[in-house]
């Protein structure tokens, strides 16, 4: 964010104060209409311009004072949380990063437990071999998925 030093003279009253986004337009004669903003109804309508006579008035330059100083009570009011947003962005990014798993955990863990659900499937077809055949094949079978299973608990 950049920060900009603006200076508003009043008639001689001076006020300075910073801001973030200051919109850059061009002075706009009085006779002319002033887009209109705001959030209250009753003002949406009202020409946001002043004229100098209007400037010059001490009750206008008071009320845009006080405007100006509660702004400023808003803005250093509101400025610790600027750190812990970022404090906490961090965070969410670090912990976001920690929550992935790696794609090569998730392939050795599809392999690992794919080709062990396969050679325990084909355990009863090498039990008809010879019995010893089938319950290695079930031993090698429990041993892969087991492999997987543990390897991705450690993520290695």
């Amino acid at each position: 964010m950049t920060e900009e030093e603006t200076e508003t003279s009043l008639s001689g009253v001076t006020a300075q104060t910073t801001s973030t986004e200051l919109p850059v337009e061009p002075p706009q004669t009085p006779g002319t209409s002033v887009p209109s903003s705001g959030r209250r109804p009753a003002f949406r309508d009202i020409r946001r311009q002043l004229t100098p006579e209007e400037l010059s008035s001490t009750g206008v330059q008071k009320l845009l004072l006080e405007m100006l100083e509660e702004v400023d009570a808003t803005c250093d009011h509101l400025q610790p949380y600027v750190g812990l947003y970022h404090d906490a962005d961090k965070r969410a990014a670090i912990l976001s990063e920690q929550l992935k798993t790696p794609k090569r955990i998730e392939i050795f863990f599809g392999v690992g437990v794919g080709l062990g659900g396969a050679i325990i499937g084909l355990g009863p077809f090498f039990g008809r071999i010879g019995p010893e055949y089938g319950w290695v094949a079930a031993i090698v079978g429990l041993l892969l998925v087991g492999g997987a299973a543990f390897g991705r608990i450690l993520k290695i």
